[in-house]
């Protein structure tokens, strides 16, 4: 049917299909039909009972094929919701200035402006604000300029320079794609989609009437629908998340009344006086209509409240005047409300019904009323917007409908999939910053992997451009691994050396610390970390790591009393020598070095702290020279009792030795010297200056003369 389109009005209460037909200059419905659905399938505009709306839409659909004799394969819809979400979009281009400026070039440039929206709709989900998949379901043109001068149309121009401002509406794909799903299931591809406002705005505030400021609001049962026009433009749209079907809960609970009872009492309040109901328990009762009128007035009052807030948001200010339609205009008392709530006089706020609308022909009574003027818009504003053509392709097993605007690639397909381009790719691992030593090291994290993409099966990129029913797999990059480092990574060559102990190979150890802690080799480093890293080459760290036990290597002083004199010795038990010479323990060694250990007592005894001479030897003087003789042991006492020379030296021992007695005789002098004899004279000798004979006893430090006299 040429110059006609099948238009679908899928409300919260009900579904008008109507079939319009562009004759001339006139708008003409040649056949429509209204079904409300039989359960709550949709609230608040949006479906929830996907199979329950398709079954009407089917039914709608039958009815007009088979009054009409013709086929419908596609329809208009229009987009309701709590969630919309509005962007401004801007686009230019430089153009052939001598080229005419087509309708297509202008489409395509309206679309990209769309595109910069949704662009900036994305940014600001990913810096934190309400995270969802949005879909743009219409736009409106704010203006267009050419070479810097703003112009109602470019097609037909000439010029360099073209550009179009847009207000794009968004909603949660959630929304669109349970009515896209709605008309799959009603054997229906989509012809245009819009947005409910958008189409109501086409048809209520014809461009005509623009110049003013005016809001016009559709109340609906779910919704109420706000758009704003002022200087020839439209600057805004919102949806006020309450409707009729607020009013009609609020009759229910009042009067016990079941949802659809209620649903009918509210109608048949706005023709008659007195209702008669009947609630859930059977009881019948009349009911005035000034008395259901005060049940509805708290909600009534929000609701004007609540649209009267969202117009002053919108428009900074009160308009001039604002236009209602929508079955929920004609809820009594509405209008004077809002009227208050803008301080407006009441003639500046009230209904516009489709009968005033010019160049539109239908006979439906329900089309006549307020409650048409949607319907009528979408079928209105795709007959006069050229449809944007859909495409359809697969992502991941999941069915997407995108604007064909003539080359649409798979970034593009993914950011419309809800999938923000910045997390396409796998983000690196987050580095750490670790100090060494005093000295900052940085390590980076691992680097993140590419996207797998495949459009029907073949490798592709985020460049490559798609066909309707191309089928798109996507595995998005896989983010980097942070730094993860542990002691032994920051370990430099050369920081862990070897010398030799005794024959045996032995590393040199290291002291390592971590944010002042104790810490081993395969310790993890968190990010931030102060680490110490020290080679421990003492001489004593090295024999430590060779095994050798560690009593062995402490140096311990001990105090004694010998004949009464206070004494101390220091003794410690292990003997080193490192390339053969001694060493302390302190001392550093060097890579390669050789260390030989000699393990000694670990207590001194008595004859470590006694000369020989003080035990079993005695010292004299043989005509002014010092001698050293053997004699019998003198007797040790320790504390007074008797000790042997091999008893262990013990703190604070009181050691005694006898000086005056002595084992050896004035004839042992002539073991160590030999004295010539004279052949004639006489052998004299003393001791301590007193005449002596070969037996005679000496003494330490006794002094001896022995001579020949003639």
């Amino acid at each position: 049917m040429e110059n006609a389109v099948f238009a679908l009005d899928i409300g919260t209460r009900k579904i008008v299909g109507l079939i319009m037909q562009k004759v001339d200059d006139r708008f003409v419905v040649l056949d429509s039909e209204m079904i409300e659905h039989r359960t709550r399938a949709m609230l608040d505009g949006q479906i929830h009972d996907v199979e329950a709306v398709a079954a009407v839409i089917k039914e709608i659909k039958k009815g007009l094929e088979e009054r009409n004799n013709i086929r419908l394969e596609k329809a208009a819809v229009a987009a309701a919701g709590r969630s919309l979400r509005t962007v401004m979009g801007e686009k230019q281009k430089k153009r052939v200035m001598l080229d005419e400026i087509t309708v297509e070039e202008v489409q395509a440039l309206e679309i990209e402006a769309v595109q910069e929206a949704q662009l900036k709709l994305m940014q600001g989900n990913n810096q934190g604000q309400e995270k969802a998949d949005y879909f743009c379901v219409g736009y409106s043109v704010v203006y267009y300029e050419l070479d810097g001068q703003k112009i109602l149309s470019l097609v037909g121009q000439r010029g360099s320079h073209i550009k179009a401002s847009v207000i794009a509406t968004f909603l949660p794909r959630v929304v669109v794609d349970s009515l896209l799903s709605a008309l799959k299931r009603a054997e229906l591809d989509i012809l245009s989609l819009t947005l409910e406002p958008i189409a109501a705005l086409s048809v209520t505030i014809p461009p005509n009437m623009r110049l003013l400021n005016l809001a016009l609001v559709d109340i609906g049962a779910g919704t109420s629908d706000i758009a704003i026009v002022r200087n020839g433009d439209i600057v805004a749209y919102a949806m006020v998340p309450i409707g009729g079907d607020e009013l009609t809960e609020s009759l229910a609970s009042h009067y016990l009344l079941d949802f659809d009872e209620a649903e009918a009492f509210k109608r048949q309040l706005r023709e008659k006086e007195e209702v008669r109901i009947t609630d859930v328990l059977g009881n019948e009762t009349l009911i005035m209509r000034d008395e259901a009128i005060k049940v509805m007035e708290p909600v009534i009052k929000e609701l004007s409240q609540h649209i009267a807030g969202y117009i002053t948001t919108l428009n900074q200010k009160a308009p001039d005047a604002v236009i209602l339609i929508g079955g929920g205009s004609l809820t009594p008392t509405l209008t004077e409300n809002i009227a208050k709530e803008l301080n407006l006089p009441l003639n500046r706020v009230g209904i516009r019904t489709p009968d005033k609308f010019a160049h539109f022909d239908f006979k439906a009574d329900y089309l006549k009323g307020p409650q048409g003027g949607t319907p009528l818009g979408i079928a209105y504003y795709s007959l006069t917007s050229p449809p944007m053509p859909f495409m359809k392709v697969t992502i991941n097993g999941r069915e997407i409908v995108l604007w064909n605007i003539g080359e649409i690639s798979v970034s593009k397909a993914l950011l419309s999939s809800g999938l923000p381009l910045g997390n396409i790719y796998g983000r690196p691992g987050l580095g750490k910053t670790i100090e060494i030593n005093g000295s900052i090291r940085v390590l980076k994290g691992e680097v993140g992997t590419p996207p797998v993409i495949k459009v029907n099966g073949e490798d592709a990129s985020l460049e490559t451009m798609l066909k309707d029913g191309d089928v798109i797999e996507f595995i998005p990059g896989k983010e980097g691994r942070e730094a993860k480092v542990v002691v032994k990574d920051l370990i430099n060559a050369g920081e862990s050396d070897y010398v030799i102990v005794n024959g045996e190979s032995v590393e040199i150890g290291l002291n390592i610390e971590i944010n002042g802690l104790p810490a081993g080799l395969d310790d993890e480093v968190p990010d931030r970390a102060k680490v110490l890293i020290k080679r421990m080459d003492a001489v004593k760290d090295v024999l430590v790591s060779a095994g050798i036990p560690s009593e062995y290597m402490e140096e311990k002083v001990y105090r004694y009393y010998f004949n009464g004199q206070e004494m101390f010795l220091r003794w410690l038990p292990l003997k080193v020598k490192m390339e053969g010479k001694p060493v302390s323990l302190s001392d550093t060694v060097y890579r390669g070095a050789e260390i030989q250990c000699e393990y000694g007592r670990l207590r001194p005894r008595l004859r470590d702290i006694l000369k020989d001479g003080q035990i079993n030897k005695i010292k004299v003087v043989v005509n002014g020279q010092e001698i050293t003789l053997n004699s019998r042991p003198r007797e040790i006492k320790v504390n007074g009792e008797k000790a042997d020379p091999d008893m262990e030296l013990l703190e604070d021992m009181r050691i005694e030795i006898e000086k005056d007695k002595s084992g050896a005789i004035l004839s042992d002098i002539f073991k160590v010297i030999e004295i010539e004899p004279v052949s004639s004279g006489k052998l004299v000798m003393q001791v301590d200056g007193e005449p002596a004979g070969f037996t005679t006893p000496i003494f330490d430090n006794s002094v001896i003369t022995i001579k020949w006299e003639k």
